[in-house]
């Protein structure tokens, strides 16, 4: 199972406050990263982790 999968699985199970506090924190950590790095980061992390997702999937 891919890292994508693993996380939409436990995300799935948590109630309506855990998914917003992680869909927050995700978010949180994805502005972080493209303020500190100018997008790169983040646009460098979704992609690895859509074709991880994408090959195991």
């Amino acid at each position: 199972m891919s890292l994508l999968g693993r996380y939409l699985a436990w995300f799935n199970e948590r109630g309506t406050a855990m998914q917003f506090l992680s869909t927050a924190g995700v978010l949180g950590v994805l502005f972080a990263l493209g303020v500190y790095t100018a997008g790169i980061a983040p646009g460098v992390l979704l992609v690895v982790v859509l074709i991880d997702h994408w090959y195991r999937g």
